[in-house]
């Protein structure tokens, strides 16, 4: 039964339940918690009914406000009037639910939540802190700063802002980003995928146990605090700890890549409360590296992904075929801009 009394909202939607949260502006705090109930409270104690429309449903809940919270799911709707202010909601969710979270503007915190979970803000950083599960994450402008309890696979992707990962077990990871840095900790099981790709940010990577690091850079370098073995052919390097870990990928354009000692995230129980989050990790200090030989045609590449004229997937895709050393002629991996001039006019222009 839902239940709205001034500034507070109370609706139950089961342990496994649908919450799915569009914030335009304002902001949003979430807490796991136990039991089936979601509860809503604005902390300023604005009245929820005169911001938001509420849509009750069997399993899931939905408010839409005109400036601040929507909240989209169910078949059945209950309209209700429009606030004009920005709403500042602290939100208690099943641990397990499944969210869903949209904003335009405003940043978001969570904790706790174990279930599915998707976050896509234009313009806010975006916080978790004892998450698992998956979870997909798309910032334009704005950090995610994220540690996990448990198992978790995440995909992650910046334009602008730094991506900051902790977890105690990684199932997957996909993490992209343009120029901010990217920085991983933990321990990495299965055959992932586990790709790290950045066009001019630095990478740093903490590995619990072994793993192999296949790198892909035009200008980038390589180093490690860890005893292992390198390799470096045709502009491909790679770095093996132990024998028998996971892939890695590491794709830049200019970017480095350091990789260091964990320091892991716990394990506990998923009922019981974490542990304080480890220190931050320290930045991986730059270290320019020489260009391979094809770094002609690799540049072209990576430009042409800079400017929005290929997809990183396309990019990915032309890059393995240039390194594998199946590589038709050098105009075949021309970008428009540059078609129809000399590789020492292009290398003279930049």
């Amino acid at each position: 039964m839902n239940t709205m009394t001034g500034s507070s909202l109370e609706h139950p939607i089961g342990l496994e339940g649908l919450l799915a949260i569009r914030l335009r502006d304002g902001e949003a705090r979430l807490h796991g918690v136990d039991g089936e109930v979601v509860r809503i409270r604005d902390v300023n104690g604005r009245d929820l009914g005169d911001m938001f429309a509420i849509e009750p449903a069997t399993g899931s809940l939905s408010l839409e406000a005109g400036r601040g919270l929507e909240i989209l799911v169910g078949p059945r709707s209950m309209r209700r009037g429009h606030g004009r202010r920005a709403p500042e909601l602290e939100i208690e969710v099943p641990r397990r639910a499944t969210l869903v979270l949209e904003a335009a503007s405003g940043d978001v915190e969570a904790n706790g939540l174990l279930g599915d979970q998707r976050y896509r803000t234009a313009s806010g950083d975006v916080v978790l802190r004892a998450v698992s599960g998956r979870l997909s994450i798309e910032v334009v402008s704005g950090d995610i700063d994220l540690t996990a309890i448990g198992d978790a696979d995440v995909t992650a992707r910046s334009v602008s802002g730094d991506i900051e990962l902790r977890a105690a077990c990684l199932s997957g990871l996909q993490l992209t980003s343009t120029s901010g840095d990217l920085k991983v900790a933990g321990q990495l099981v299965g055959p992932g995928p586990f790709a790290i790709e950045t066009v001019s940010g630095d990478g740093l990577l903490a590995p619990a146990g072994d793993v192999r690091i296949e790198m892909t850079s035009v200008t980038g370098d390589i180093t490690s605090d860890l005893d292992g073995q390198h390799l470096t052919e045709r502009g491909r390097r790679a770095f093996t700890i132990g024998s028998n870990g996971p892939v890695v990928t590491f794709r830049s354009m200019s970017g480095d890549l350091h990789v260091t000692r964990p320091s892991l995230v716990g394990h506990p129980d998923i009922d019981t409360a974490p542990a304080a989050a480890p220190p931050p990790l320290e930045r991986a200090p730059s270290n320019g590296a020489i260009a391979a030989a094809y770094d002609d045609a690799r540049l072209r590449i990576l430009r042409s992904l800079e400017r929005g004229e290929i997809d990183v997937a396309e990019a990915g895709r032309r890059l393995e075929t240039l390194d594998a050393g199946d590589v038709p002629p050098p105009a075949t991996f021309e970008d428009s801009s540059a078609a129809g001039t000399s590789s020492e006019e292009r290398r003279a222009n930049g």
